[in-house]
């Protein structure tokens, strides 16, 4: 019997040598797309540094003014977040603690345990001149940089203030003038949202024509964790938008598209938290299926996705129009019956708590309809008329929507085709875009 042999160092090492060459690829592409969303940002701090630096040195004649390239690029720094409070907060903490550093190098000179005393004292002015952590982060900071730094031939106590105002003005001379256009912070923010959106209900389709209620849960989990990153995110960029739509000469003429862009989150964010819900009664609705598969809903679900789709294309362009949007969310409203969404794939109805489970996913479908219509800038009376009748009768095993009587004129608003035409493709109200 021959001995069993081992398998090769090579065959076994290789699952290992894939999963390091996919961490490094996927670090690698995500490096990548920091670097390119932050591109603008970056130069903007490198050339304000480099700005600062000249007008310091041509101007004020000073050798060696590296505290207004220093001020400069922390101004700036990296990221969306920089917004003018926060710019505002950072100039004063950097101008107060370069101050603290030029009275203390004065009266108790400069070692070690003067910087101790230095940022002990800088750290808690801060906190009580100002709650804000950035100011008081910088005043420490900058404080102890007079303190380190050598001093350069020439230079004067009041002439490292004067470079530090210099970074300062510089920065934000820099940062209002090249900004950019605001709406591609928005856009960028606003296209990972529905992207987060679409993936959810890709996998909710997929969990319906499988009947694996595992899927969905999976999907929920997700949906619970990351959700709100992106609505945070999106908010943050409408914060940025306003504010260089407000205060920079640039992004003036984009204000109102900007406006838009922002009231588009309201209706959207209702439908990701929407969304959170949905997942979660799925899951339960194929736990009380017990796994039967339902093509009916996985294709409404999939009509949900090409609308939302349809968004991410809609706010990429500079004429934002919801013609397209509206239309696919209408297939996806024609979907939104229990009746059509309870029969599995052998047509058969569920039993008592999958009828229960079902018709609250119907309903939380329709809302779903109702969220995304708003946030085309849709009434909610408008977006209601997308929606098909719920009102039903039963006649023994028969069951289906009552006549029209005159009862249900009062309870269901009047929507025929040609009026649903005329909301999709209405776009002679500028709010109507919003």
């Amino acid at each position: 019997m021959s001995p069993t042999r081992s398998p090769s160092p090579t065959t076994s090492s290789i699952p290992l040598l894939d999963r390091a060459r996919s961490m490094v690829s996927s670090w690698f592409v995500t490096g990548l797309s920091r670097g390119r969303n932050d591109a603008l940002t970056v130069g903007r701090a490198a050339l304000a540094a480099a700005l600062a630096y000249l007008i310091s040195g041509v101007i004020w004649n000073h050798e060696f003014p590296f505290f207004s390239s220093i001020v400069a690029f922390i101004i700036i720094g990296f990221g969306i977040e920089k917004k003018m409070r926060k710019i505002v907060e950072m100039a004063a903490g950097v101008l107060f603690g370069v101050l603290l550093g030029e009275l203390a190098r004065q009266f108790i000179g400069s070692g070690t345990w003067q910087i101790l005393v230095v940022v002990f004292v800088a750290g808690m002015l801060a906190r009580l001149i100002d709650k804000s952590n950035l100011f008081g982060f910088q005043t420490a900071i900058q404080s102890l940089l007079v303190m380190i730094m050598p001093i350069t031939p020439g230079m004067t106590p009041g002439g490292r203030v004067l470079d530090a105002v210099t970074g300062v003005i510089v920065a934000i001379i820099i940062h209002l003038l090249l900004s950019g256009d605001p709406r591609r912070l928005q856009r960028q923010a606003a296209i990972s949202f529905y992207q987060e959106l679409q993936d959810t209900l890709v996998s909710l389709a997929l969990a319906a024509r499988s009947g694996d209620r595992d899927v969905a849960q999976a999907a929920l989990v997700t949906l619970r964790t990351s959700s709100q990153k992106y609505t945070d995110e999106w908010m943050l960029a409408n914060d940025v938008a306003n504010e260089m739509a407000t205060f920079s000469p640039t992004g003036l003429r984009h204000a109102d598209d900007v406006g838009r862009l922002e009231h588009l989150l309201i209706g959207s964010d209702r439908a990701m938290r929407n969304m959170r819900v949905i997942a979660r009664r799925e899951t339960e609705f194929l736990d009380a299926v017990r796994g039967d598969a339902h093509s009916t809903l996985a294709d409404a679900l999939l009509a949900a996705r090409d609308a939302v789709s349809e968004l991410c294309i809609a706010v990429a362009h500079d004429e934002v129009d919801f013609t397209e949007v509206r239309r696919k969310l209408r297939l996806f409203s024609s979907y939104l019956t229990p009746e059509m969404l309870l029969r599995n794939d052998e047509g058969v109805r569920p039993g008592r708590a999958g009828h229960f489970e079902g018709v609250t996913l119907a309903i939380q479908l329709r809302s779903l309809a109702i969220d995304l219509l708003q946030a085309t800038g849709l009434t909610s009376a408008e977006a209601k008329q997308f929606l098909p009748s719920l009102v039903i009768a039963a006649d023994g095993d028969a069951i289906g929507p009552r006549p029209m009587t005159q009862e249900m004129h009062a309870l269901e608003p009047p929507a025929t085709t040609e009026a649903l035409e005329l909301l999709i493709t209405d776009r002679s109200d500028p709010d109507r875009r919003r």
